[in-house]
């Protein structure tokens, strides 16, 4: 059997003259938690997540407690998200068959080395148009809804220049 403290509690009593019936009954007492309803809802109470913010930010429809308004897509917006998903797909399926060609060693380095460009310029793309034409719709549909417009509403600019 193990050696007990001499330090613990039950030990520092001053226990002389008594008897008594279980070592449980000198040991030191807790306080039994108080469980009322109102610390449990507050024990509840945490942040939720960022992903659980933008999941229900995005289920409600609605400006919820989140600093970021939805942004609706605009007709425009969905033809150039359009364009790039054909990219980005243009680009992996490139890419597989590049990897297949490379590990079956079929092909001559003049058809690797074209399909390397083809999805170097599908890429580029898919990355242009990301940065540029949808951010550049993206702003003005947020000042269309600044200005208490809806958001299908807004007009691409002008490509005429100025006047």
């Amino acid at each position: 059997m193990a050696q007990r403290s001499p330090y613990n509690d039950r030990y520092k009593t001053d226990q002389k003259g008594k008897t008594r019936r279980s070592a449980s009954s000198s040991k030191p007492k807790r306080a039994i938690a108080d469980l009322t309803p109102a610390q449990v809802a507050k024990a509840s109470k945490k942040k939720p997540s960022i992903w659980s913010r933008a999941k229900a930010s995005g289920s409600s429809g609605g400006s919820s407690s989140s600093s970021v308004p939805r942004i609706e897509s605009s007709p425009r917006m969905k033809q150039l998200r359009r364009i790039w998903w054909w990219l980005w797909g243009g680009a992996l399926a490139v890419a597989v068959i590049i990897l297949v060609m490379q590990q079956l060693k079929v092909g001559n380095p003049v058809i690797i080395g074209g399909a390397w460009l083809i999805w170097l310029v599908s890429m580029a793309g898919a990355f242009y148009i990301e940065f540029v034409p949808i951010r550049r719709e993206r702003n003005l549909v947020i000042e269309a809804m600044k200005s208490g417009g809806k958001g299908s509403k807004a007009k691409p600019p002008s490509q005429d220049g100025p006047a």
